[in-house]
Order: structure tokens, then C-alpha cells, then sequence
């Protein structure tokens, strides 16, 4: 028999969360210790749940541990895109009656 482990952070769904395995918690009082521990190690985790997973595939969940102390993440900054700024653009180079005009003094 193989016990999954769900660690979720703050608003994720259990099913989205971390998963472990640990062969060594099968029963309730070996995993609220186990739950507390994890849940100091990083206190962005919102709930730990233990399943029992048996070999034909069958599943049960015995213990599900929510953190009273629970930090949100910080949120995250979309580092993929950077953000630039315009340059301003030149104006076109006047054709040649643009020229002349300014040679004539009647365009600035």
C-alpha cells in the first residue's frame, strides 16, 4: 500500500497541488506531524491531504490537514515580456517642393 500526499497552496485545487509519495505514514497519527512538518518547511502551503492508494488502483483519503498559519505566495510578475518604451519618431525628410518652400521661407 502506497500513501499520495497533496500539498496546495492558497486557492489551487487539492488534485492541483504538489504530489509526494511516502511510504512511511499509513496511519492518521503518523501524518498530522508529517502535515505540520511540511506545512513549517513552506508556510505557502494551505492544506496537505493523505490518501491510501492500494494496488488494484482504489483510493481513500484518512487525513487532510489545513494551515492556520498559511502565507500567500508573493504574486507573480510576468518576467517574459519586458515592457519598452515607444521611440519618438522623426518626421519624414520633405520631398522637394517641401524644400523649396522652406528655401522661401513659407514653411518653417
Amino acid at each position: 500500500m502506497t500513501t499520495e500526499v497533496y500539498s496546495c497552496k492558497d486557492g489551487q485545487a487539492l488534485k492541483e497541488g504538489k504530489l509526494d509519495y511516502a511510504h512511511d505514514v499509513t496511519t492518521r497519527e503518523e501524518a498530522e506531524p508529517d502535515a505540520k512538518r511540511r506545512c513549517q518547511q513552506d508556510t505557502t502551503i494551505k492544506k496537505v491531504a493523505y490518501y491510501k492508494v492500494t494496488p488494484d488502483g482504489k483510493f481513500r483519503m484518512f487525513y487532510s490537514y489545513t494551515n492556520p498559519n498559511c502565507k500567500p505566495a508573493a504574486a507573480k510578475v510576468d518576467v517574459a515580456k519586458p515592457v519598452r518604451k515607444a521611440r519618438p519618431r522623426k518626421p519624414p525628410e520633405p520631398d522637394f517642393w517641401g524644400k523649396l518652400a522652406r528655401a522661401l521661407g513659407l514653411r518653417s
